[in-house]
């Protein structure tokens, strides 16, 4: 009973761990507020790269600019034209462009050492296993995000310029979108695991709303969708 007791608290204690590392670097952000407007909206930008470094900007925007940024993003009808507007906002580089996500993407699975005809045998030979509401697509566009963001993410999302194995989940109600040599789905989800992304996440906070949103190209996604 005593060894339970030992192996429960262990395992309790590491989840903490994870969840306190996710949201350390938002609180260090939000906490420096001595020559911010109280009512400025935090915005922060990362831009994952094929080395598996990432870029960090964080900014405050007044409510007006939040205001006219999110609808510049909601209106936005692709990939092309969103990347401008953070460019216009000085989100991301201005060098950054779909292509050189989607090369990036491709990159970073030589690094990996994963091939598309490797890829596309696995799923083949073992796609009986899994029931229909778990969805998968490799060498793919992704494009997801939730209102209210309520999960997290590991390895942690707001960590910066490290070096990451690769993958990351979130764990939250949110909808996605892939493209990919699998096919195109679109469905709400209850989990979502990237491996290898290049491209674009984005957090927010606004009128008592969290935001989080991804954008870009990874190997491999795989989505526990909600059952029919």
């Amino acid at each position: 009973m005593k060894d339970a007791l030992i192996g429960k608290s262990i395992a309790i204690g590491i989840i903490s761990l994870f969840l306190t590392i996710g949201l350390s670097t938002i609180i260090t952000a939000q906490d420096n507020t001595k020559s911010i407007p109280r009512d400025a909206v935090p915005i922060t930008v990362l831009e994952y790269k094929p080395d598996g470094t990432i870029e960090r900007t964080a900014v405050w925007m007044s409510p007006e600019q939040a205001d006219r940024f999110d609808e510049e993003m909601r209106n936005a009808k692709d990939l092309d034209t969103r990347l401008s507007i953070y460019k216009k906002y000085n989100l991301i580089s201005q060098d950054v462009t779909v292509d050189l996500l989607r090369a990036g993407m491709e990159e970073r699975a030589r690094g990996m050492g994963l091939t598309q005809e490797d890829l596309m045998s696995q799923f083949r030979s073992n796609q009986s296993l899994f029931p229909p509401f778990v969805r998968r697509n490799i060498f793919c566009y992704v494009d997801g995000g939730e209102a209210v963001w309520n999960g997290f993410c590991f390895p942690p999302i707001f960590t910066d310029g490290v070096r990451h194995l690769g993958l990351f989940f979130f764990i939250t109600l949110n909808d996605i979108e892939t493209v990919g040599l699998l096919g195109t789905f679109y469905l709400e989800c209850l989990f979502v695991k990237l491996v290898g992304f290049v491209g674009i996440i984005r957090i927010g906070t606004h009128n008592n709303w969290r935001a989080i949103s991804y954008e870009g190209f990874c190997v491999y996604v795989k989505v526990l969708g909600t059952p029919d």
